[in-house]
């Protein structure tokens, strides 16, 4: 029985040694009041997170798929973010939590036919496809405006790059991914 343990002047204190396993008994309680480094529950976030959204209101071709044009960044903790690509690349593999909104517009009354959303992966090659889908169809009932938000948790490979696109038809005219920060958004960071 001790009451502390003390290394040397100029040297550090070691329990154990590789391969050693040292169990801490049930009911007791580490207290640290210093720097603990090496425990799992990593900051993921510090070096991953990010939050983009479409500065200005985005004009889309109708019934064309079309890459969200995220050209300004609230935060980049890891500089993944490519606000003239539009791309998110994971920097770590792992999961990641990814979410988005957007408003999404015809350009008048009643004209909005569909308004379907796509979270695209590519394959390392820089070929994207879906990998997961949001489809909005009012045929039956056109719309003006319709706001699409969904987040999503998926296991990632290191260097995915990673971007959300739209197709959105009207019945006549130009449809629009609506801009600003509170309108149209994309951000995501590895949790686990």
């Amino acid at each position: 029985f001790v009451d502390k343990l003390d290394p040397q002047s100029g040297t550090s204190l070691e329990l154990g040694s590789s391969g050693d396993t040292i169990t801490i008994p049930s009911g007791a309680t580490i207290t640290n009041s210093g720097t603990a480094t090496g425990f799992g529950d990593t900051n993921y976030f510090s070096t991953t997170g990010f939050s983009a959204y479409i500065a200005a209101t985005q004009s889309v071709s109708t019934a064309t798929e079309t890459t969200c044009t995220f050209n300004t960044e609230r935060f980049d903790m890891g500089s993944n973010f490519n606000t003239s690509t539009y791309i998110y690349e994971t920097p770590s593999e792992g999961k990641y939590f990814f979410q988005f909104g957007l408003m999404l517009k015809g350009n008048s009354d009643t004209v909005l036919t569909a308004a379907n959303v796509s979270l695209k992966k590519d394959d390392g090659a820089g070929n994207f496809s879906s990998n997961q889908d949001w489809e909005n169809n009012f045929s039956a009932n056109y719309i003006n405006k319709y706001t699409s938000a969904a987040s999503y948790i998926v296991d990632c490979e290191a260097s995915r790059k990673w971007k959300v696109q739209v197709y959105i038809s009207t019945q006549s005219g130009t449809p629009s991914v609506q801009g600003t920060i509170t309108n149209s958004y994309f951000a995501g960071w590895r949790i686990a």
